[in-house]
């Protein structure tokens, strides 16, 4: 093997240097950014889950460095944003609808069987008159810019090139499980269940973009599952119930059947509504006729 080899390959620069320009873009940036904001603005503590404060942290710190690198990768590479799996046109037509279907009907199933033994009941209605309009569509936005900038960061450009690289199913299990321990290891009160049920889901939404060949079922069912989860049924992430929930809730029962303070997605039940979302979606949606040959 020449050393030449070791760098390029037929059509181009081999993938894994690909990915690690993009990632030193990404990091180069979200660190120009950061750093600009913590000097200028002076940020102090708050609550985690603020959407306002998710909205912008989302949108500055991970969606413009990602954005910047993956626009500045598509013209060295000479593609589109659709060669990335990115619904352009189409961001919110018929796949990303029917995937909020999806999300939503999982999150209600996950939290009816807590409620069916005991661990969730709803005492009251936390938001209401002028305040439930506000936080409504704050959390509709908030659930929106979360299934966008992490379906686009984490599924986009690095799933088509790592898969260029190393395969799909590879790549979507490399990138699922990767996200999985960066909330494992960034987020408190972890526990292996919500390292497990991360790692998974992301494994089914990387099922989904091999299956229509877009992020827009992805983005849809990741917005309304978060949506249900932490706004509407009211329920805890990161040991924080959100700024401005719906609902009065009471979980109560063990870890394993509320999550804890990690809230539904560590309860042992999601791992039955994982399953039960590969399935039904493995025999909904046939396989795509797609171009690229490490495409499911």
């Amino acid at each position: 093997m020449s050393v030449g080899s070791v760098f390029i390959r037929v059509g181009g620069l081999r993938a894994g240097w690909r990915l690690l320009i993009w990632l030193a873009i990404f990091l180069g940036v979200a660190t120009g950014i950061s750093v600009f904001i913590i000097k200028v603005f002076h940020p102090g503590a708050g609550a985690f889950l603020d959407p306002t404060r998710l909205i912008a942290g989302d949108v500055l710190i991970t969606f413009l460095p990602a954005s910047i690198a993956t626009f500045a990768m598509a013209a060295v590479e000479r593609r589109t944003l659709r060669d990335y799996y990115v619904p352009t046109p189409g961001s919110f037509g018929r796949q990303f609808w029917w995937g909020a279907l999806w999300g939503f009907l999982a999150v209600s199933l996950l939290v009816g069987m807590i409620a069916a033994l005991g661990g969730y009941k709803i005492i009251g209605v936390e938001a209401k008159g002028s305040s439930l309009a506000h936080w409504a569509v704050l959390w509709i936005a908030a659930s929106l810019v979360i299934g966008v900038v992490e379906e686009f960061t984490f599924r986009a450009y690095l799933l088509r090139t790592l898969a260029e690289g190393i395969g799909f199913w590879p790549a979507a299990a490399l990138l699922s499980f990767g996200f999985g321990a960066l909330h494992y290891f960034t987020k408190p009160y972890e526990r292996w269940e919500d390292f497990a049920s991360t790692g998974l889901l992301g494994f089914f939404l990387c099922l989904t973009i091999g299956r229509t060949g877009t992020l827009a079922f992805a983005i849809g069912w990741h917005a309304a599952f978060d949506w249900g989860a932490i706004y509407l049924y009211s329920g805890r992430n990161a040991g924080e119930f959100a700024v401005g929930h719906l609902l009065k809730t009471e979980w109560s029962g063990p870890d394993s059947l509320t999550g804890g303070m990690l809230g539904p997605e560590a309860s042992w039940f999601v791992f039955a509504v994982i399953a039960l979302l590969f399935v039904l979606f493995y025999l909904a949606y046939r396989r795509k006729e797609a171009a690229q040959p490490w495409a499911a």
